[in-house]
């Protein structure tokens, strides 16, 4: 299956979000409390990709498929501009 990118995904509990820029990578944000962190994912091995094309396959319901403006609005970005420097305060 195709994708164009960038991709957005939530988890079913909705503490973690999914930015998919690539095929091979992904910036994940979870939130702890009412702070989020960041965790960038460059695939290098195949667990890694496995992991995101489970992400884009929406795995076992685990995932959501979800659009720019649910994942801005759940981070309280405006853009994704804004996502640049988000979490690392």
């Amino acid at each position: 299956m195709s994708f164009s990118y960038p991709q957005f995904r939530k988890n079913i509990i909705e503490k973690n979000y999914y930015q998919i820029i690539s095929a091979n990578d992904v910036i994940e944000w979870q939130q702890l409390g009412s702070r989020w962190i960041r965790h960038e994912l460059h695939a290098a091995i195949l667990p890694e990709r496995v992991l995101i094309a489970d992400l884009l396959a929406c795995t076992n319901a685990h995932y959501i498929a979800i659009d720019e403006a649910e994942f801005k609005q759940a981070l309280g970005a405006k853009s994704l501009g804004d996502m640049e420097n988000f979490g690392n305060n």
